[in-house]
């Protein structure tokens, strides 16, 4: 199977420059003129076309070097999107954000990485875009008006590639956040599978099984972020979806919603029945990126993909965790044990690579690497923050309405949805099959050798044999043992 990178070199581009109209107005005859005289056709004086204060086009930029940029007052976060050239894409080396600094001069993003981060989220990876939010890490300013910095390059390498960047801002008007609605595109693959029911994907708007799932979704962004439902519109997509098996696939399910407008405020989410690499489920879900790229569509970066399972709050929760990703989240903690997110609020758990998830102090976060596996859900204040940065919804100005916040703040009930791994609802699994099970986020890497260095390898094998042939475990549980198998010779 080719990586992800090389695949997205491969891929052809078509970009359409912007045009502005050229309109012709003839002039009414003047009194003296004879009515069988053509009279001469006047141009108006040239307008400049109307421009939105929220999306602010840095052009065509050379790497290695600061671009400045205004953002307005009453900003609540903003996006950054650069794209590059197919050509001038090397997947060793990938291209995309360097460094962001603020008005103050801090630099706040640096190495492709947010302050506090320990991997680079924002270089090129299932395309030739590149995307970075503020806020994203730690010691992002309150009040983020003024003149911004941004410095493009390529990771590990003193290539300076032209790349085209796009800032788009989130704004309440006065900086205060005061709630906002989240405009949902759902593509339902014909075919489509919920537990042992197929879907009408034609019917989609009307299928009860579906509208749980939306409707607990927006439960959830309510509660926990204040972010209400807004306009979900269901598309009808080709059985081709229904089952995704390598890269190929999945760049094709990020890239869903084709011909939907850029800039349009929305989250598009591909649901299908298996994400799968060679044959074997590897994934209830996956993001293109931390962030993706924001209202940006049609393209290998511009949607999340989810699988459906008979659990309303399985798949809800996998929901919620990917588009936590595409809106610039990290995993609280990785599975490595050495790395975290960006985020000095959210805890770290010391004790995740040695198979005690119920110990770890983020295990009802939203983005724990297993998916929220106790309850109630939750999110730290600066998770929060970074959400309700993002311009995906659209943020409600002051004065606004918003019900959640006025009925669910402090918060008197707030959901307490139920991982499971086992289509029985049980919660026994093996040490192994926890660790198999806590990779059901795309994201999250699987390392055979690593099982075998903490359980010993006929431990190891003797697990992961017996979770391969385990029809009560989730598919994606049972794939990636087989896929732990096959890489240690032991099928």
């Amino acid at each position: 199977m080719r990586s992800l990178l090389a695949l997205a070199a491969c891929c052809s581009l078509a970009l359409v420059p912007a045009c502005t109209e050229k309109i012709i107005v003839k002039s009414a005859p003047a009194a003296e003129t004879p009515v069988d005289e053509e009279p001469e056709p006047t141009e108006p004086e040239p307008t400049e076309p109307e421009t939105d204060p929220l999306v602010i086009e840095l052009g065509e930029v050379r790497s290695g070097t600061d671009v400045s940029f205004e953002v307005p007052e009453g900003a609540l976060g903003f996006n950054i999107v650069a794209e590059g050239k197919v050509s001038d894409f090397d997947p060793n080396q990938p291209f995309g954000i360097q460094r962001i600094t603020d008005p103050k001069g801090n630099v706040i993003h640096d190495d492709f990485t947010p302050k506090g981060g320990t991997k680079p989220t924002s270089i090129a990876a299932f395309d030739v875009i590149a995307s970075a939010s503020v806020p994203q890490g730690e010691d992002v300013p309150k009040n983020l008006a003024g003149t911004w910095k941004v410095r493009f390059g390529a990771y590990g390498s003193s290539a300076k590639p032209k790349l085209k960047a796009t800032v788009r801002v989130q704004s309440s008007g006065d900086g205060t956040f005061h709630g906002g609605q989240l405009d949902l595109h759902i593509h339902v693959p014909s075919g489509l599978k919920i537990g042992s029911r197929t879907v009408n994907a034609a019917k989609a708007e009307s299928d009860p099984d579906l509208e749980e799932r939306v409707e607990t979704f927006f439960a959830v962004t309510s509660q926990l972020l204040g972010i209400e439902k807004g306009k979900v519109v269901f598309h009808e997509e080709s059985s081709s979806y229904r089952e995704l098996d390598g890269v190929e696939d999945l760049l094709r399910g990020f890239a869903v919603s084709k011909g939907q407008t850029d800039g349009t405020p929305a989250l598009h989410v591909l649901l299908t029945n298996v994400i799968a690499n060679e044959g074997q489920p590897i994934a209830a879900g996956i993001a293109p990126g931390i962030p993706g790229a924001a209202n940006v569509f049609g393209r290998n970066v511009s949607g999340i993909i989810v699988t459906t399972s008979p659990s309303v709050d399985e798949d809800v929760l996998t929901m919620v965790h990917e588009a936590g990703h595409f809106f610039g989240l990290n995993h609280t903690t990785e599975f490595d044990g050495e790395s975290s997110d960006p985020l000095s609020d959210t805890p770290v758990c010391e004790t995740i690579s040695r198979d005690r998830l119920y110990d770890c102090p983020d295990r009802t976060n939203i983005m724990f690497p297993a998916g929220a596996i106790d309850g109630p859900v939750s999110l730290s204040t600066t998770q929060k923050r970074v959400y309700r940065g993002s311009p995906i919804y659209r943020a409600l100005p002051a004065g606004g309405t918003n019900r959640s916040l006025s009925a669910l703040s402090p918060l008197s009930a707030p959901l307490s949805l139920k991982r499971t791994f086992r289509v029985s609802g049980s919660s026994v699994l093996s040490p192994v099959e926890r660790e198999l099970s806590s990779g059901f986020c795309g994201l999250t890497p699987l390392d055979a050798n690593d099982l075998v260095k903490r359980h010993g390898r006929a431990q190891a094998i003797a697990q992961l044999k017996a979770a391969a042939a385990d029809a009560d475990l989730a598919p994606f549980v049972r794939g990636r043992a087989n896929i732990a198998l096959r890489a240690l010779n032991a099928e």
